[in-house]
């Protein structure tokens, strides 16, 4: 009995830390965006499964944020970005938190692609969902 409750709170524990990096997302509001990354950090949310990674992209109008993924998520990938490197950055323009955001679904450095999210903003890192 105690295993089976084990099991059930590891599965609901990975659920839960898939689920809960939260960021909107707009198929309305897509924009391609090239500049230079100024500096990369982590969100400040307190719990583990809502830890972002974002980056601040220097354009030639502004800098804006780039929000990549959940920590979890963005470290174990093969790329990882650093402040100078210059980028593409394809996402949704969103508000969040009072801030204007852009939410990436890819990011391209050189020859490398980091893809996030699919073509209908699906979340690369929510390995299962209803398929349509």
């Amino acid at each position: 009995l105690l295993s089976a409750a084990g099991v059930a709170y590891a599965v609901a524990r990975r659920l839960n830390h898939r689920r809960g990096y939260e960021r909107p997302f707009d198929l309305k509001n897509m924009v391609e965006l090239k500049g230079k990354v100024v500096e990369v950090s982590n969100s400040q949310e307190t719990k583990d499964e809502k830890h972002g990674v974002y980056l601040i992209l220097a354009t030639k109008k502004a800098e804006i944020p780039v929000h990549l993924g959940p920590l979890w998520y963005v470290t174990r990938q093969p790329y990882h970005f650093k402040e100078g490197d210059e980028i593409k950055v394809k996402g949704s323009k969103v508000t969040f938190k009072d801030t204007e955001i852009i939410v990436a679904s890819e990011i391209q450095k050189e020859k490398m692609q980091m893809i996030l999210r699919d073509d209908n903003g699906i979340p690369t890192w929510q390995s299962w969902r209803k398929v349509s």
